[in-house]
């Protein structure tokens, strides 16, 4: 197993599990897990350095700069709440076939707890992420422990705590809005967090560009976009 030892450099670790998922049905959760771990391997050439699931429903990874940590944690919790089961896939297609109009604005059914931890670590073992160790680690599964006994779904923490301070109302509030998302507004997000342009959005969701300009608004992306940049701009320093 190779380890890689690195010093002094900051580095973002994101540690998450399923939320509920001992009431997710078997053959449902297995698709789940495979879906979530298949979407975690496409985002490593651009967002993710490492990433592993264990236990069937946790997953940690490391994002390629602390920067980028809070846009990737939106990423995975955007596409874990956009995810249609079978079931509702059904759902949909007996509502399409009763002439009735289907836009999608159904409850998330899924959601995950994510918990980022900025800092230096002593070792990283690739391929083997979740037996690494070092302050990022230990803040990110600290956090993650916290959210355990709330409702809060994201949390960020840092080994400064006056920027700890200054960041909390932000991921905070970000966290009650994203709760109110239905699948649609959280397929939206996910696609605006990865730069789509609206034109590409509507082509991918097979809806009109007014369609995607309304979900952007009812998802409050103006709103998150700024979330995002003040947070990248304030890891930067």
């Amino acid at each position: 197993m190779q380890t890689q030892k690195i010093l002094m450099e900051k580095h973002a670790i994101i540690t998450g599990d399923i939320v509920a998922s001992r009431s997710i049905a078997p053959a449902q959760k297995e698709k789940l897990y495979s879906d979530i771990d298949e979407f975690l391997h496409s985002l490593q050439k651009k967002w993710l350095k490492e990433y592993e699931t264990y236990r069937g429903d946790s997953i940690q990874c490391e994002v390629r700069s602390p920067e980028l940590s809070l846009r990737v944690a939106l990423i995975i919790r955007s596409h874990v709440m956009a995810y249609t089961s079978e079931e509702m896939k059904k759902k949909i297609l007996r509502t399409q076939k009763k002439s009735k109009t289907s836009k999608g604005y159904f409850n998330f059914a899924f959601d995950i707890r994510l918990a980022i931890g900025i800092g230096e670590v002593d070792f990283i073992k690739r391929k083997k992420i979740s037996s690494s160790d070092g302050v990022a680690f230990q803040l990110s599964g600290d956090a993650l422990d916290s959210l355990k006994e709330k409702t809060r779904r994201l949390v960020v923490r840092t080994a400064s705590e006056p920027l700890n301070t200054d960041i909390e109302p932000l991921i905070y509030l970000l966290d009650v809005l994203t709760q109110k998302w239905t699948q649609n507004q959280a397929e939206l997000v996910l696609n605006k967090l990865q730069n789509k342009k609206d034109e590409e959005i509507a082509r991918l969701l097979n809806i009109s560009l007014s369609a995607v300009y309304q979900r952007k608004k009812t998802a409050q992306w103006p709103a998150i976009e700024k979330a995002i940049t003040y947070f990248e701009i304030k890891m930067k320093k």
